[in-house]
């Protein structure tokens, strides 16, 4: 097969989930007797190619251009498509996040291709991969075939280990000079500003829950956060209530992460909120429902009233 991962960036920088989509087409490829190549779009990039163009893949397109320079959707897809018809690509791969889950419904509907979005590995069956990928917020597996000849894919980042490191592919500098934006333009960037790890990468979360009443216990979540270097993520009910912006949601309808340590507080564990946390290596949930959830999937959990044992807790760190 011949495959394309597309690498992202994300306010500058290389997003880290990256890795788990060429590590997919490293499998994929070495399955297939096929090779891939990597393309990176966006703008000032020559400090960035060797990170990402040393894992064996045959080329690394450069796509760069000013207009790359602030996510658009439309522009993406418009970069991408061409190349992927002209060079005659079976498979376009990249990690699953919110913006590919933008970009790629987009880009498949440009190539008339089928898509599979969170995949979490794949069987091959003669000359047909099979895709396998979880549903019911995490709860059951299913092996999905894409019957277009061009596969549109998204991989599941917390399901697949790291890359192999390989010898650095060709480098192709890709003309982009007349990228469609469509009815979008970029108009401003606002985000919270914060000293945390980012919550998609961080190896320590503390997730906040209903069950803290109110924004006034943040401050107390926070805290214990910053004692454990950690980042903050938060239930759907807490960014319902205003309490924190959605950009701290994690779970079905948020982001996926795969901590090496998920400290959930007042958190129920309902399903979509387990979707998003099923990557962790050690789960520990405090929470005064002995009948909750979330200690079916916990590895350490204390029943008590988290008002006061948080404290205790940060106090003791």
């Amino acid at each position: 097969m011949n495959i394309l991962v597309i690498a992202e960036m994300q306010l500058g920088r290389l997003k880290p989930a990256n890795t788990a989509a060429i590590r997919f087409a490293q499998d994929l490829a070495a399955a297939t007797s096929g090779a891939f190549d990597i393309a990176l779009l966006g703008a000032d990039l020559s400090e960035h190619t060797a990170a990402i163009n040393c894992y064996g893949a045959k080329r690394l397109l450069v796509v760069e251009h000013e207009s790359l320079a602030h996510y658009n959707a439309t522009t993406v897809a418009t970069a991408i498509a061409p190349r992927v018809q002209s060079d005659g690509y079976d498979t376009v791969v990249a990690a699953e996040g919110t913006t590919s889950r933008d970009i790629f419904p987009r880009l498949a509907g440009v190539l008339d291709a089928g898509m599979c979005r969170g995949v979490r590995g794949f069987a091959k069956t003669g000359d047909t991969i099979l895709y396998k990928r979880a549903v019911f917020s995490g709860m059951a597996l299913t092996t999905e075939r894409i019957h277009t000849p061009t596969h549109v894919v998204t991989v599941d980042p917390t399901a697949m280990g790291d890359p192999e490191p390989g010898p650095p592919g060709e480098q192709v500098n890709v003309p982009a000079d007349a990228l469609d934006g469509g009815d979008v333009r970029f108009v401003e960037l606002r985000r919270a500003e914060s000293n945390r790890p980012d919550l998609t990468v961080a190896d320590v979360v503390v997730g906040a829950g209903r069950g803290i009443k109110s924004a006034d216990y943040l401050p107390t979540i926070e805290a214990l956060a910053d004692k454990l270097g950690a980042a903050v993520g938060c239930t759907r009910a807490v960014v319902d209530a205003g309490w924190l912006p959605n950009e701290f949601q994690v779970g079905q309808t948020g982001k996926t992460i795969a901590p090496q340590l998920y400290i959930a507080i007042g958190i129920s564990g309902a399903v979509q909120h387990a979707a998003g946390i099923r990557g962790a290596k050690t789960i520990v949930a405090i929470n005064k429902d002995p009948d909750a959830p979330i200690f079916k999937i916990a590895d350490l959990g204390l029943v008590a009233d988290l008002f006061g044992v948080v404290e205790e807790l940060t106090e003791s760190i």
